[in-house]
C-alpha cells in the first residue's frame, strides 16, 4: 500500500515537472490594450507600438518614431467618455515591470494620467481630440505606444 502510494505521488511529481519544461515564454515586446467605456459599453482598443527598445531572449527590437503625435493622429479614432476610467492591459507580462506612464497630447500640450499599481487610470474631464501616449518600462526594455482617443 505505502509503495503503490510512493509510486503515485512520483508520477505526480514527474508530470508536474513535465509541464514545467513545456511552457512557452514570449520575450517580445507586449502589445497594449486599453479598455475603456464610451456611452454605457465597456469596449478595448490596442494601441499601435510606436518606438522600441527591447531586447528579448534572442532578438533584439528596435524602431525610433521621431513625432508620435502624428502617428497616434493616424490611428483610428477612438470615442471615450470625458472622467470615465481606464485600464492598460498588457499582452504578456514575461519581463520585470519598472514602470507604466500615460500621457493626452493635444497639439503641444500634455496632460498626465496617474496610472495606479493595477494599470487603470481616469480620463480627464475635459473634452476633445487626443493622442493617447503610453511608456512602458521594464528590465527588457521600452516600448512607446500611441492612438488617437475622442473624449466626449
Amino acid at each position: 500500500m505505502i509503495r503503490s502510494f510512493l509510486s503515485m505521488v512520483s508520477l505526480c511529481c514527474i508530470l508536474l515537472l513535465t509541464a514545467c519544461i513545456g511552457e512557452n515564454y514570449d520575450f517580445s515586446p507586449p502589445t497594449m490594450t486599453v479598455s475603456y467605456s464610451y456611452l454605457m459599453n465597456h469596449d478595448t482598443y490596442e494601441v499601435k507600438k510606436a518606438s522600441v527598445d527591447w531586447e528579448g531572449a534572442n532578438q533584439e527590437y528596435k524602431k525610433t518614431v521621431d513625432d508620435f503625435q502624428s502617428l497616434g493622429r493616424d490611428q483610428e479614432e477612438t470615442e471615450v467618455n470625458a472622467g470615465s476610467e481606464g485600464s492598460l492591459i498588457l499582452g504578456h507580462s514575461d519581463f520585470k515591470l519598472e514602470e507604466l506612464q500615460a500621457s493626452l497630447w493635444q497639439d503641444n500640450e500634455e496632460i498626465k494620467l496617474y496610472v495606479n499599481q493595477f494599470n487603470e487610470f481616469k480620463f480627464p474631464d475635459s473634452k476633445g481630440k487626443y493622442t493617447l501616449e503610453v511608456n512602458l518600462s521594464t528590465d527588457s526594455g521600452n516600448v512607446q505606444y500611441v492612438g488617437n482617443i475622442n473624449l466626449n
